[in-house]
C-alpha cells in the first residue's frame, strides 16, 4: 500500500522561477553574515582549545622539568650521604651533577653578592642617620 511515500511528498522546484532565485539572493545576502559569525565562532573555539593545549603542553613540560630536577637533587643527596659512590654513577649522570653543583655555586655566589650589598647600603644609613 505504502508506494515511496517520500517521492510523492516532494515538490519539484523551478530553479529558474523569480521566486526562487529572489530567495537565493535574500539567503547570500544575509546567510554571509551568519556564516561569517559562526566562523568566526569556529575560529574562537579552535584558539581556546589551542590554548588549552598549548597550557597543558607547557604543563607537562614543567612537570617533566621538575621531575628530572627532583630525581637530580635526590642523586645529589644520596651521593653526599655516601649511599652512592662515584664509581656507580654513569658518565651522564656524573655530567648532570657537576652541572647542578656549578648552578648551585653560581646562585650562592649571587645571594652573597646581594647580601653583601645590602649589608653596605645599610652601613652608609647608618653612617649618614649618626
Amino acid at each position: 500500500m505504502k508506494e515511496n511515500t517520500q517521492d510523492k511528498s516532494l515538490v519539484q522546484i523551478n530553479e529558474n522561477s523569480i521566486f526562487y532565485k529572489i530567495k537565493n539572493f535574500f539567503r547570500s545576502l544575509f546567510g554571509k553574515k551568519n556564516s561569517n559569525v559562526e566562523s568566526t565562532k569556529v575560529i574562537e573555539k579552535t584558539t581556546i582549545n589551542n590554548q588549552k593545549s598549548n597550557k597543558s603542553s607547557f604543563i607537562e613540560e614543567i612537570k617533566n622539568v621538575e621531575n628530572e630536577e627532583t630525581k637530580l637533587l635526590k642523586l645529589q643527596k644520596q651521593y653526599r650521604c655516601g649511599k652512592i659512590k662515584e664509581e656507580e654513577l654513569t658518565e651522564e649522570q656524573v655530567k648532570s651533577l657537576c652541572a647542578l653543583y656549578d648552578k648551585q655555586i653560581n646562585n650562592l655566589k649571587k645571594s652573597n653578592e646581594i647580601r653583601k650589598q645590602k649589608l653596605l647600603e645599610y652601613r652608609r644609613n647608618l653612617k649618614r642617620d649618626n
